[in-house]
Order: structure tokens, then sequence, then C-alpha cells
């Protein structure tokens, strides 16, 4: 016999089966009860509340299947595992992380009932696999996850969120619904409920966190943020987030912290996947004091004991603040949330804010190209030279405009055969809207009134509340850090001296390539950014002599000079032989072996003449060969290039060299730039 309201009561089940003893929040029995009556719920709870509990516990109640829509690879994991391993639910999960085969044989599992809950990720929903198995199961339940991302109001909008509409419309009107989110203000909420169907009853509670002591710390540029953390980190307990606007930004901080002897690791969408697993559970371990991240380390981390959350730049909005900080002090216990305030970080914001919707020449483009025929992403990719994010948003549009479609089967697009302008309209609405948060998060810093206040009435909450805590209920929780003379000597010979751009590993198992390396400097208008430019495009010589010294600084002191047995270089495209000439001064130097064993077997353009990563990968794929292959085998190697953009050129020509028999390859290039293309 299953389990039963009347002989297994939620009271009871909370005790026994999720090992819960001190009774449920306040508002969580109740959204459990709808549900197990076939309701439509919109939850609004404040981080931390438990609202995973809610469906966990009602999918208990009902005979099959339960399918949790959530937008990350790495909430999925923590929530699936606890399902299986304490709450003895049988769960599972289709994501992009397991091969076709593994997500094949889950969705078996689940036509045939031996899951009660599928996670899955709203992107799969395009999967063909997806779609044919889906008609085959008998759903009991649907949840949607960090529901926000369905709404184009939401502060993290993710267009696939808007495909799960159609899985709504298409089950009965008894199929439960929850959908959950701790960060949607009206506005959110009546799209959200637009989305999910009327009659969806709405339960929100207070976003009030008392144990987060919040606060608003004035620094100016790195000099003096570096300083500030590198003072007050040692003196908080526990471990926490650093909070970045930029990739670059999160690896500086990272490295800074770590040559203070702080365990540190940076996080962010240019690493590979398998890295930010293993940073992200040894982090929840507490190998690391901070982790240094963009807003990547997202929604769900489920860890309790974040005991800070450290902003460097100024977030988007009052509602990502809140529910980055949001992530702190989940057991309850007093966590630390500071700001670190520089009014020139909203120029990081604006240009984000500036850049987030497509030129309208790029819809035309788009459009036109699709008039001819039909396309596949990658393949409108490779015609337009369009970045990822960009065409993405530009198809969504399209298609919810009906002037595209896209075909399930062969996931092409093509154009409809209608007339009419393409409406901005709401682009616009919320390019205001953006500006709008901006300055409404602008006031928080520079404003005098309680920070939870603030916060917790701008999501809903009724105003008048006072946390008795923040810097400015009580000032003395955060007294005045004075940095010492020394730490500001060493963030300066930090910031001049030490601070090299890194070089993400590449490739795997199956596919090999490089590992992490440096740069010598950022490219853009650095000192060793302009020798290399003379050098490369203004006929000045070779590269400078000081040039070939940091290389073998750098390469002494950051590779594993002891196991490096040849060195290599990038075939040029157009410069000469001016990277060979600076390879063979460096391996010179360090008493390596030169290996002149790459050679370019066709014509390349310049990278920089591509502009996104499906044509720079095309570019050069398969554009090089190893000849001498008996000199590579075994070897560990030093790759070197001028210039890392991409990295598209330097991978390819790792590859080569794994290939040839090669051992490992660590790349090191004189500069990079300071953006690559998105990926």
């Amino acid at each position: 016999m299953g389990i039963t309201w009347q002989n297994d009561p939620p009271e009871k089940l909370l005790a026994e089966r999720f090992g819960i003893t001190t009774g449920f929040y306040p508002g969580q029995r109740d959204i459990i009860q709808r549900l197990v009556e076939g309701k439509r719920v919109l939850a609004i709870q404040r981080t931390g509340w438990g609202k995973s509990l809610c469906y966990q516990m009602a999918s208990l109640y009902y005979p099959n299947l339960t399918i949790v829509f959530s937008p990350l690879k790495a909430l999925m994991r923590d929530q699936c595992q606890r399902c299986n391993e304490a709450y003895r639910i049988p769960s599972a999960i289709i994501s992009s992380e397991f091969s076709q085969e593994e997500n094949r044989a889950t969705l078996e599992l689940a036509k045939k009932g031996s899951i009660k809950i599928l996670f899955i990720a709203p992107e799969r929903l395009d999967n063909t696999d997806w779609q044919t198995a889906v008609t085959q199961m008998r759903i009991s339940m649907i949840v949607v996850d960090e529901a926000h991302c369905i709404s184009t109001w939401g502060h993290d909008f993710r267009p696939h969120y808007r495909r799960i509409v159609n899985l709504l419309k298409a089950l009965p009107g008894n199929v439960p619904v929850l959908a959950l989110t701790a960060t949607a203000n009206q506005r959110v909420e009546k799209d959200i409920l637009q989305q999910i169907g009327s009659g969806t009853q709405v339960i929100r509670g207070t976003m009030q966190r008392p144990n987060l002591y919040l606060h608003v710390e004035r620094l100016q540029g790195h000099q003096e943020k570096l300083g500030y953390l590198a003072q007050v980190l040692p003196k908080i307990p526990g471990t926490g987030i650093i909070y970045t606007a930029t990739q670059r930004d999160a690896e500086t901080v990272a490295a800074f912290l770590r040559k203070r002897e702080i365990a540190s690791e940076y996080y962010h969408a240019g690493r590979e996947d398998t890295l930010r697993l293993e940073i992200q559970q040894k982090w929840m371990g507490n190998k690391y004091k901070a982790i240094c991240s963009t807003n990547a380390l997202g929604m769900g981390i489920d860890k309790q004991d974040i005991r800070f959350v450290i902003h460097y730049q100024i977030p988007a909005s009052p509602i990502h603040y809140y529910q980055e900080v949001g992530r702190a002090g989940r057991d309850g216990k007093v966590s630390w949330c500071i700001l670190l305030y520089d009014p020139n970080d909203l120029d990081i914001q604006e240009h984000f804010i500036q850049t987030s919707r497509p030129e309208g020449k790029h819809y035309a483009t788009v459009l036109s190209l699709l008039r001819t025929r039909s396309y596949r992403l990658y393949d409108i990719l490779r015609e337009t030279g369009l970045q990822k994010n960009v065409v993405q948003t530009i198809l969504v549009d399209l298609e919810e405009q009906h002037f595209i479609e896209r075909n399930l089967i062969s996931r092409e697009y093509s154009a409809v055969a209608r007339l009419g302008q393409i409406n901005f309209s709401d682009y616009d609405a919320r390019h205001i809207e953006k500006e709008r948060e901006l300055s409404d998060l602008r006031r928080y810093a520079e404003g005098s009134e309680c920070y939870m206040e603030y916060l917790t009435t701008y999501l809903g909450d009724e105003p008048g509340y006072r946390c008795r805590q923040c810097g400015q209920c009580r000032r003395s929780n955060f007294p005045t850090v004075s940095v010492t003379e020394r730490i500001k000597g060493e963030v300066t010979r930090f910031l001049e001296e030490e601070n090299l751009p890194r070089i993400e590993k590449r490739g795997g198992d199956k596919q090999p390539g490089h590992e992490a390396g440096w740069a010598l400097s950022y490219y853009g208008t650095s000192y060793i950014g302009r020798l290399v430019r003379a050098s490369k495009y203004e006929s000045a010589g070779p590269f400078a002599p000081g040039l070939v010294n940091r290389a073998v600084e750098v390469i002494r002191t950051r590779y594993p000079i002891a196991a490096i047995n040849g060195i290599v270089s990038v075939p040029p495209t157009k410069s000469g032989n001016l990277v060979e000439q600076f390879a063979r001064q460096v391996a010179q130097r360090l008493g390596i072996e030169y290996l002149p064993v790459v050679a370019k077997v066709r014509s390349t353009q310049e990278q920089k003449a591509l502009t996104n990563f499906v044509q720079k990968t095309d570019n050069v794929k398969a554009a090089f060969s190893v000849y001498s292959r008996e000199l590579v085998v075994g070897r560990s190697l030093l790759l070197i290039d001028d210039i890392y953009d991409s990295g598209s050129t330097l991978h390819e020509v790792a590859r080569s060299l794994m290939q040839a028999g090669a051992r490992v390859v660590y790349p090191l290039t004189i500069t990079r730039t300071l953006h690559a293309d998105d990926q």
C-alpha cells in the first residue's frame, strides 16, 4: 500500500522520512496539501526557507512521476543526491553532463515508473528523445524551480523556460504544478501567473533574513578593495563567496588571495564543467576559504554554512543582490554580507544593459538568412559571425513573434511567410526597467535606511521593518577597517607585477588539449601589449628582449619547469617567424630543446578578422600537422604563441601535438585579449 494522507500525515513524514523534528515553516504544510489536492501553486519564499521540501514530500503522495525543471546542473546534482541517499526517493537527472545513452536509459526508467522524481534542464525540451519519451510518461506533478526564469521581467530570464508552458498546457487541469522562486516582485509574479495558468494560488512569505548582517563599504578600485579583503577575510569565520562582475576580476581576486595564503579559487563559465564541479565539491567540503565567482555560481547552491557573501562590484539590481546574499546563512547562523561599493563600477552594469539587446540590423541579418533556406544554430553562427548569445536571443524573439519556426526533429530554423515589422517594444520596456533597477541598487548603496528593510520592501514586504544588525542599524557591527602599509604594498606589487592573465585548460580525456597556463600581460593598452603590437603590426622587428626575460621568469616560477623537455611554437598566419624566434630564445635561456615540429598545412585567415568562436574554430581546424613525431612522443611540451584571444588556434595545435604522442602540453602566450568569444 502506498503512502496516504490519512495513514502518513505530513508531520509523520517530516520526522521519519526527512529527519526534521522542528516542524514545518509557516506555509510549507499548506503548499504540500494544495499540491496533493491537485492545485497549481506559485510559492514566493525567501532563500533558505525550504521550498524543495514541498515538492519532495508531495511527490510521495502520488503514484507516478514528478518532473522538476531546474536551471542549474549543480542544483540538480545536489537535490537528486539528497533525494536518493537521504530521503529514499528514487530520482534521476537528464542533462548535458550525461551521454546520449545515459540520458536515454534514464528516460526508459521514467517511462517504466522506476523513478519518482526526474530533474531536467529546460534546454532539454528541444531534444527529440525527450519529446518522444514524455508522451509515454505517467506524470503526477510538474515543478518549475527558480520560476522567475520564466518571466521576461525576471532577473535571470531564460528563453527555454517559456517552452515549459507548452507542456503545462498539454497536461490535464488537475495535474498539480508548483512554481518556486525567492525573487519575484509584483511585476514578475504577474508574468509567471500568465505563463503557468489561471487559478494558480500565490503563497508569498516574508523576505526577512534576520541572520544576514548587511553592510556597504565605500572603496575605490582594486587597490582599496584588495587591501580591504586582505585585512578583513582572516577575521571572518567560515567559508564564503566573493562575487565579481567579470571573469577577469574573479581570476584577479582569487590570485591575490592565494598570494596572501588565503585558500581560494575562481569560478566562472569560462572554466571546464569538470573543473567547476571539482571546485564546487571542494568548496562544499570547506577546502576553500572563498570562491571568487561571477554569477555562474548561482541559483540553488545548497551549502548551508556560507558565512559571508562579499560583492566586489555592484550587481545589476536589488533583486540580483538579494538572491546572491541569500545564499549565506541558510543554517540560521549569523552571516556577513558586504557590498564593496565604487560608483565607477556602475559603468560595468551600464555596459551589460546597453549590450543586452541585439541591434535591429542583426535581427534583419538573421531573418534574411532564414528566408533563403533552413539553418541550424551553429550554421547561423558560421554564416553571420554574430555571437552565440545574440543569435539565441534573436531566434527566440523571432519565433515568439511568428517570423520563424523551428523543426523539432532537424533542429533547423526557417522563415514563415508573413508581413509586419519586428516588435521591439518589450525589449525597450525591459531596457528602461533594467536602468531603473540599477538606479534602485545605487540608492541602496548610497542611502541611509536599514539595508534589510530596503531589500525586503523592494521585494513586496510591508515597510517599517528594522533588522537592528546591519551597517545602518548598528554601525558597531562593522568597525572602520584600517589597511596596514605592508598590505598596501603587497597589493601594489601584485597589481603591477604579479597579476598575470590565466589561460584555461582545454580538452579532456575524450578530446585531448592543453593544460592551464599563463599570458605575460593583457593585450589592451598594457606596456607589453604595445610591444607586441609594434613588432606584429608596425614593423618594429623581433619581440623585445625584455619579453624574453619576463617569459623565462614566469616559466621558472609558474610552470613545472623540471618536467618540461621541449618547447614548440605556433606557426604564423602573417607575422613571419616572430613567435618562432621568441620561442627559440626562451628555449635557449632555459636550456630546453626547441622542437620545430609543427607546420601549417593550409592557409588560414587572421583570427582577429573573424567574429565568433564557430568561425575561429573552423578557421584553424585541421590546419596544422606534426612531423618528426618521434621528437614529440612522451614529451612534456611548452607551447608558445603571441596573442591568446578565443584560444582556438592554441587548442588546435595542442590537440595535434597530443594526437602525435605528446604526454602533456602547457600553453604560454605573451598577451591575452581582455575578453574571449562567448562559448
